[in-house]
């Protein structure tokens, strides 16, 4: 263009000049149009940790989290389809983002939750109530658990049991022996939870009754545990377990952060339990024999009764697994450490833990590195405070487990107090300030973790079906 400019009328070089800046203005146009199209792939880049350090954290103030969401696509997904949308408050991601997440984790927690050392779990079904004197009763059988090769004590004396009981379930056979091998290597295991850096002296079981379950022939499911109870249950977890606001006259929330995030992991672990009963529920009993299902499928009233049509308790499951996937990418290293490397019973485990589930972890936090910030979560208290609040969170745990103890169902209370303590280790993890305690899980914390992150992402599967 310069060249020819030379040989043109002065008229023709003005038009020239004209023409020569209204491209570069479209251009710049369209550089813009771009830079804004593309804003979100810059977020996706930009590590969280490198925002701006004055911005305020989602955590305390409840609101929007800004550029701290990762991503966030036009698609309606399964929460704007159930009237939520945007981001998750108190969290670092959107709705539509912990989905797509959980389209890529699902698969792979399910397969690593089969293999030998993920799928068992030791309990003490027979501890008594501290809390209160209960008389349980259940609709069905599948409510108990048979663990060993002999059936309890209590089997021989039902009159509806056949004389020759096998440690079966009669119908279906969801229950079933345990490999020696297993039972073996958790005998040989010593229990050492630990919370918030202080260790637990009591233990979880009694060491003489505790059992060791296969948690794939003992399915969560509905078991027809419900009456008083189950009510006295979830009462003493909402009512007592969970902080209890003091003053409501403002109209305005008047839990801190912390005990806001606790009523709200709670609240989203109820959730998933009531969506996995109403993914498995007897439709029909049978008619012609005691305590037996006829009919099993899904009941979708009872999903949108209980969370569906409930926005604050559905969004509570989003939360509750965004917590526990941050934990779970916190403690990736010690729960590899945690499965017996030299035991070749247990190598799957380690193969699909390692190959398979712990890179996946790997890229989501290389490309969204936080599903939950829990970097201010006591910034705002002096050391004392934020260290009595870590000693009251621990002390909510403990009365959490001591309510599982209540439960009056086996499968109910196995199942409970697995997701209490996994629970309890995902708040440990991403709560307490000393990061060498995430280098040290149990046996039964490991398990407990990576099962109970199983359990949310198959809830919010269960969610996007029985909408």
């Amino acid at each position: 263009l310069c060249t020819m400019t030379t040989t043109m009328k002065p008229f023709k070089r003005r038009t020239l000049r004209t023409l020569g800046r209204a491209i570069v203005v479209t251009v710049l146009v369209l550089i813009g149009l771009l830079a804004s199209r593309f804003n979100e792939v810059g977020r996706i880049l930009l590590p969280n940790y490198a925002r701006n350090a004055t911005e305020s954290s989602p955590i305390f103030n409840g609101t929007d989290a800004g550029d701290c969401t990762c991503s966030f696509s036009p698609h309606r997904s399964t929460a704007a389809q159930l009237g939520l949308q945007g981001k998750v408050s108190d969290c670092c991601c959107s709705f539509d983002t912990i989905e797509k997440t959980n389209e890529e984790l699902y698969p792979l927690l399910r397969r690593i939750v089969a293999t030998p050392f993920f799928s068992h779990f030791k309990i003490d079904l027979c501890s008594e109530c501290q809390l209160w004197k209960d008389s349980p009763m259940c609709v069905l059988r599948d409510c108990s658990v048979c663990e060993c090769e002999s059936p309890p004590i209590w089997a021989s004396e039902v009159d509806w049991m056949p004389d020759e009981l096998e440690c079966q379930h009669i119908e279906d056979e969801v229950v079933t022996s345990v490999d020696a091998h297993v039972t073996d290597t958790f005998g040989s295991l010593v229990q050492t939870d630990t919370f918030f850096g202080e260790d637990t002296t009591a233990e979880l079981e009694d060491e003489d009754a505790a059992v060791v379950v296969d948690l794939r022939k003992n399915p969560e499911q509905y078991t027809g545990y419900t009456g008083r109870s189950a009510e006295k249950v979830w009462k003493a977890v909402h009512e007592e377990n969970c902080f209890q606001q003091e003053d409501e006259s403002d109209g305005t929330c008047g839990l801190s952060a912390d005990q806001r995030v606790y009523n709200r992991v709670i609240s989203g672990m109820h959730s998933s339990i009531s969506l996995h009963v109403a993914s498995s529920y007897c439709l029909e009993l049978d008619t012609d024999r005691i305590a037996e299902c006829k009919t099993w499928g899904a009941n979708r009233t009872l999903a949108y009764e209980r969370v569906l049509s409930r926005k604050d308790r559905l969004e509570n499951l989003y939360v509750v697994f965004a917590v526990m996937l941050r934990a779970v990418q916190k403690a990736s290293a010690a729960i590899a450490a945690a499965v017996p490397e030299q035991d070749s019973y247990f190598a799957e485990s380690l193969i699909e833990w390692k190959e398979h589930l712990q890179p996946e972890l790997l890229k989501i936090t290389r490309s969204c590195p936080l599903t939950f910030d829990e970097s201010e979560l006591f910034n705002a208290y002096a050391q004392e405070d934020a260290e009595y609040k870590r000693k009251e969170l621990k002390r909510r745990i403990s009365h959490l487990f001591e309510v599982m103890e209540c439960v009056g169902c086996d499968r109910c209370k196995l199942w409970g107090t697995l997701q209490s303590l996994g629970v309890g280790t995902a708040l440990r993890i991403i709560i307490d300030d000393d990061d060498l305690q995430v280098t040290n899980l149990s046996r039964q914390e490991a398990v407990a973790l990576v099962h109970t992150l199983e359990r949310f992402s198959s809830a919010l599967v269960y969610a996007d079906q029985l909408r």
